[in-house]
């Protein structure tokens, strides 16, 4: 079982055996208007943002906005959970289901390079939309070596 500590500084899990594992949290909430409005104004807004993958999940779906300003919502919250200053290009980080229906996070290219020299071992995200707005929620956690917290690329 884990437990969330946190202080001002730092967020923590603390596992049933007292050991601590750091964590990240980033979150960010979506206009779904604006994600369509993006995609209608500029003919090429989806393929600059989403991985192939995520645009035929996306566009699987009756109305597929919602679903697409979601996970614009998650890149972004997965880059505040990324240490330093890196900003990764949206398409290397891709929001997929798994067969459960559970998002999950995945990365490629550099990006790919850049989270497990962060020492990140494991994300999660939370996706969610209601009429207007779309909100991901994305937790990092892992046990990074000494001095792998703070990227310096």
């Amino acid at each position: 079982m884990l437990r969330l500590y946190y202080s001002q500084d730092e967020i923590h899990t603390k596992r049933s055996d007292d050991s601590v594992e750091p964590m990240a949290i980033g979150c960010d909430i979506v206009e779904i208007a604006r994600i369509r409005e993006a995609a209608e104004r500029h003919p090429r807004f989806v393929e600059r943002v989403f991985s192939t993958a995520e645009i035929v999940e996306c566009r699987q779906k009756t109305n597929p906005w919602p679903s697409f300003a979601a996970r614009f919502a998650a890149k972004e919250a997965v880059i505040k959970a990324m240490p330093g200053d890196f900003v990764p290009p949206l398409t290397e980080m891709e929001i997929l289901k798994d067969t459960t229906g559970k998002p999950q996070v995945h990365f490629t290219g550099l990006t790919a390079e850049y989270a497990a020299k962060s020492g990140w071992k494991r994300w999660a995200v939370s996706l969610s939309h209601e009429r207007t707005h779309a909100i991901a929620t994305v937790i990092a956690w892992g046990r990074p070596e000494e001095g792998t917290n703070e990227c310096d690329w």
